[in-house]
């Protein structure tokens, strides 16, 4: 089985947010779904040494709204409407 954190994620794909619940400030977006809009790309793998950390993701929730917030790898998982 592939793991959601190396599962490709593409530009049009459904995913659900995954956030800390507790403590961040975008924790109200937990659990929301939408679909990945736009994918830009820097160079934070030179701080976490995870390739996958250069990738930024935004989304456009299901409810029609662009959160004013970036997501990494890391806040995403596949959300079933991609099969």
């Amino acid at each position: 089985m592939i793991s959601p954190i190396t599962e490709s994620i593409q530009k049009g794909d459904h995913v659900k947010l995954i956030l800390d619940k507790e403590n961040g400030p975008d924790n109200h977006l937990h659990g929301k779904t939408g679909e990945i809009i736009n994918i830009e790309f820097d160079d934070a793998q030179t701080v976490t040494g995870n390739s996958e950390d250069n990738f930024i993701y935004t989304i456009r929730l299901e409810n029609g709204n662009v959160p004013d917030i970036h997501f990494r790898r890391h806040d995403l998982k596949k959300d079933g409407k991609n099969l």
